[in-house]
């Protein structure tokens, strides 16, 4: 098949036709959003609270897939492979991949079960199973792509079974004639090495390259000539160019425990321009409520048994109206108004979308609008970043040297005793925190203060601050937490708990900017892992557990670093294994650490390696990336890098 229009390369060809469909749009990029101080209260019916506009893809609005049919005098394999290539196109739900099945199969196939993502056709194997070839035994029963990382998402896509296949034809003879009068039958098995999975909810995960690659059957009767599908597993296969303009992320967002932050939940979901589904589709993800990793984490703002009272989400001049059952009534004024903030920047995230109405089996809903301050999305760093020089001393980074910060002269004594090392500075740039150079020691120090209090502890990791005032670390004890304000009270001092850690090393802890979330390198027997998990607090908001968590990078070969980019993305220093799948397909040597910029639930993005990399910081965007290696601070120079300063371990707030 062929593929016009701009931007494909013929290595990664498309399994459909793409058609152009008009003019590209000038899309904005990230809208801000204003500081927790300076909003106003949450209106009952009104603008969007906008966070990331997603249609940011140049080619959103410019190809939509169009497949072709079934052709005449096709055989079984040629049928199996069109029907594939058209399961990449939505319109008028995948009306013509159902043209390849019968018309038994038509209605009942359901493509939106799941979504395997492979690299190309070139990567796709099909073949006919010959007369009196069985299905080999074991592969009966769907299987799942096994992840190697504790706590990672298992794989959602499923092998056809032969118990599917056998529901037209006789799993025994893989293709008979009509003989024995019934219809001629065939059997095709399809393998395609899987990059990603989509689950049934739209969540996103990466398949390691070392995963087994389990065969899908297709059973096929003839049908008035033409060979028809009649048997299938539900979902799809998708190319990774298909999958690209096919499907966008998005994110559901749900109010941290204290409703100052909403925190984003991808999923990922077929987004053709002004798709009538896709409003519908967030909000019914938003009522199913957050992951199990972050449930425990977050707020739940709407009352449980809640649900959309008509099928769609309906949209009209702009305005999204959505209707609810009556269990929404049962919500207090608080949660009406952090309702109406969670979908306001859900769907504010379409640009069909500037205004969200809430109703109740179609009567309006009350929503008070002086319960509080409007909940920050995608909070910033708001500050430059810090590292230690070549004496010791805590300075700022500039485009024209280093400043050194004033007031802690009772901190940088403790340099020619114990080496100071991995700075952290709070997001007020008030308080400061260091490592001495062997890991045993903590030291803290407010700016200005004649004094330094120290923590002791083996193999503690850098310090990180999250916005509520603790400073977090972890080492032989475990995960700690302590808050500042207090620091030298044994009570400021607490033990978080994380069963889940057990028998691991960890090697680096960042807190997210909304203080709900942990990104954590760890090893476990030499092997690393990146983790994500919740933060649980009690009712003084105090840090109390760490949820099981979510795995990020399964095809990990080391790790010495992690860093938030912002709320959807973090940065991960360290190696993954040849034939990984990157977001672009980029080709990068294996053997050396570099960069990765992740998104959670979705792509990984490799940048340039630095030579000696050991640590990374990231301030408002991965543009803001540095990489601290063991003699200076490497800043990013396009596509390079640049030695930034001498400093060492650098350090954005938080």
């Amino acid at each position: 098949m062929t593929l016009t229009g701009r931007g494909v390369s013929d290595q990664g060809r498309s399994s459909a036709s793409v058609r152009w469909r008009g003019r590209a749009l000038l899309v904005s990029a990230l809208v801000s959003v204003l500081s927790l101080a300076a909003c106003a209260t949450i209106p009952d019916h009104g603008p969007v609270i906008s966070g990331d506009v997603v249609n940011d893809d140049p080619l959103e609005g410019v190809f939509q897939l169009a497949p072709e049919g079934p052709k005449t005098g096709q055989s079984p394999v040629e049928v199996v492979r069109g029907f594939l290539a058209a399961s990449a196109g939505y319109s008028d739900d995948h009306a013509v991949a159902r043209s390849f099945l019968s018309p038994e199969r038509r209605l009942a196939w359901r493509p939106d079960a799941s979504v395997t993502v492979y690299r190309s056709l070139d990567t796709l194997t099909t073949r006919q199973l010959s007369e009196g070839e069985e299905i080999p035994e074991g592969e009966a029963e769907a299987t799942t792509a096994d992840t190697p990382a504790q706590g990672a998402r298992a794989a959602a896509g499923s092998s056809a079974t032969a118990e599917a296949v056998s529901a037209t034809t006789d799993p025994s003879p893989a293709a008979s004639g009509a003989a024995d009068g019934g219809p001629e039958v065939a059997q095709v098995a399809v393998q395609a090495p899987a990059i990603a999975q989509v689950d049934g909810t739209g969540r996103y995960s990466v398949v390691s390259p070392g995963a087994k690659v389990e065969p899908r059957y297709f059973g096929l009767v003839l049908s008035d000539g033409h060979w028809r599908i009649n048997s299938l597993d539900d979902g799809i296969l998708i190319t990774r160019n298909d999958f690209k303009v096919t499907f966008k992320p998005y994110s559901v967002y749900f109010p941290e425990s204290h409703g100052e932050y909403l925190v984003p939940d991808p999923h990922w979901f077929p987004s053709a321009p002004g798709s009538p589904e896709l409003p519908t589709a967030l909000v019914r993800a938003l009522l199913e409520g957050p992951p199990d990793w972050l449930a425990d984490a977050v707020a739940s703002s709407v009352p449980p048994g809640t649900e959309l009272s008509v099928s769609a989400v309906t949209v009209e001049n702009s305005t999204a109206t959505v209707d609810l059952t009556p269990q929404a009534r049962l919500a207090d004024d608080r949660q009406r108004q952090l309702m109406l903030a969670q979908l306001q920047t859900t769907l504010g995230q379409l640009r069909s979308i500037s205004s969200v109405r809430i109703t109740v089996d179609r009567v309006s809903f009350n929503i008070p609008q002086n319960s509080g301050p409007r909940p920050v999305v995608d909070p910033s760093v708001g500050g430059s970043a810090v590292a230690i020089d070549t004496k010791g001393r805590v300075v700022r980074l500039g485009a024209d040297g280093n400043e050194v910060v004033k007031g802690l002269e009772a901190l940088g004594q403790y340099d020619a005793l114990y080496g100071l090392t991995s700075p952290a500075v709070s997001y007020d740039g008030g308080w400061f925190a260091a490592l001495s150079s062997d890991a045993s020691h903590l030291f803290l120090s407010e700016a200005g203060a004649d004094s330094t209090t120290q923590l002791r502890g083996t193999g503690l990791t850098a310090p990180s601050f999250d916005p509520r005032g603790w400073v977090w670390f972890a080492g032989g004890a475990g995960v700690e937490a302590v808050d500042v304000s207090d620091a030298r009270s044994k009570a400021a001092r607490v033990k978080v708990s994380a069963d889940w850690l057990e028998g691991f090393e960890v090697e680096a802890m960042r807190i997210s900017r909304d203080g709900t979330r942990a990104v954590l390198a760890i090893t476990d027997g030499g092997t690393p892992h990146v983790f994500l998990t919740g933060i649980v607090r009690d009712e003084k908001g105090r840090p109390a557990r760490l949820t099981q968590p979510e795995g990020l990078v399964p095809d990990l070969v080391t790790v010495a670093d992690v860093a938030w980019v912002d709320e959807k993305h973090i940065a991960v220093l360290g190696r993954r294994q040849a034939g990984a799948a990157n977001a672009g397909d980029e080709q990068v040597q294996s053997n050396v650490d570099r960069p990765w910029i992740v998104e959670i639930g979705g792509q990984i993005q490799p940048i340039t390696a630095v030579p000696g990399a050991e640590t990374l910081a990231v301030g408002d965007g991965q543009s803001s990336l540095l990489v601290g290696t063991g003699n200076d601070t490497q800043g990013r120079s396009g596509a390079s890098w640049a030695e930034l300063s001498s400093a060492r371990w650098p350090a954005f707030p938080g």
